[in-house]
């Protein structure tokens, strides 16, 4: 699969993704919001590391240890929080299959527990062993025919530790997981990596991927995490406990055919959400199991709002 990766190289009016082969490079913490855009380059020159995005990574695993700037952030006009269309807080103990679909493969699992929780009593749990290699675990919810191509979410998580290659969190796209076609909420070395997939490629639309490093992941305690995916035009922008952490607009330009949006319509609405982990890390990089956990979910076409603060400190069992 070719890969496409964002690199600040100078200022710009917007960001731009480039094909740049299979060799990756992870970046830091993101500049301050008041940072002018960056744009990549296939010219860019900088240390090739393991690559996400469909690969598994060679390199060993060093949480927090990036290589290049990341992207600067681009303030946002955030609207007035409303009610959201959907919601789910765990507290019946269990997944409900009527509502949500399994997508699971490998040592993977997923399930609700009480063990810990951001609100209430119970908390959606997705454990990846250790050792464990090529496995997955989400759980998705059909999408609202009023949030097709546009909508907000929160969600309360708890990550324990990741390795540094490509990891996945959240998944707004089309039917037919794991081939489909979705934005991306994931990690790659201490920061989020929000991006394009298409697994479900057409003649005008190729397989392939469009991605960018920005904002930190927070590690070892609860976090608010806000979303907004829009794919009229397509962007991923992000919040944690409030504050900005990612803003990305998506060009996609895998798309030749001039007749071809690269940088709107590229899922064709969303048809699923789905909320789990998987990692590309080699199983011999996981020497302890990676708990994620996830409460407190809701989706609407406004943002949603925090809840009351999880007191801290919030250790996992």
């Amino acid at each position: 699969m070719t890969s496409q990766h964002l690199l600040p190289l100078g200022l710009t009016a917007g960001l731009l993704f480039s094909t740049i082969g299979l060799a990756q490079t992870p970046a830091p913490a993101a500049a301050p919001a008041s940072a002018a855009p960056a744009a990549a380059s296939a010219s860019a020159s900088a240390p090739a590391g393991s690559a996400p995005g469909g690969r598994r990574g060679a390199r060993p695993a060093v949480v927090n240890t990036p290589l290049v700037p990341a992207l600067p952030i681009q303030p946002w006009d955030r609207p007035a929080e409303g009610k959201p269309v959907f919601t789910e807080d765990f507290e019946s103990g269990a997944l409900n299959d009527k509502t949500w679909t399994l997508h699971a493969s490998g040592n993977a699992t997923i399930t609700v527990q009480q063990d810990m929780a951001a609100h209430g009593k119970s908390a959606l749990k997705v454990t990846y062993p250790a050792g464990t290699q090529r496995a997955y675990a989400f759980v998705g919810v059909p999408v609202p025919e009023s949030l097709r191509d546009h909508f907000y979410g929160r969600a309360y998580m708890y990550i324990s530790g990741v390795p540094d290659p490509h990891s996945v969190f959240m998944l707004a796209g089309t039917a037919g997981f794991p081939r489909a076609n979705w934005l991306e909420i994931g990690g790659y070395t201490g920061q989020f990596q929000p991006s394009v997939q298409i697994a479900s490629p057409t003649p005008e639309k190729p397989n392939g991927e469009a991605y960018a490093f920005q904002g930190t992941l927070p590690i070892g305690r609860w976090f608010c995490l806000e979303w907004e995916y829009n794919d009229k035009p397509d962007r991923i922008v992000l919040w944690v406990d409030g504050k900005l952490e990612v803003n990305v607009p998506i060009t996609y330009n895998k798309i030749t055919n001039p007749d071809v949006s690269k940088t709107s319509g590229l899922i064709g609405g969303f048809a699923e959400f789905n909320i789990g982990y998987r990692t590309f890390a080699q199983g011999a990089l996981i020497t302890k199991d990676l708990n994620i956990y996830y409460d407190d979910i809701a989706i609407g076409d406004k943002p949603i709002g925090q809840l009351t603060p999880v007191p801290t400190p919030a250790a996992a069992k």
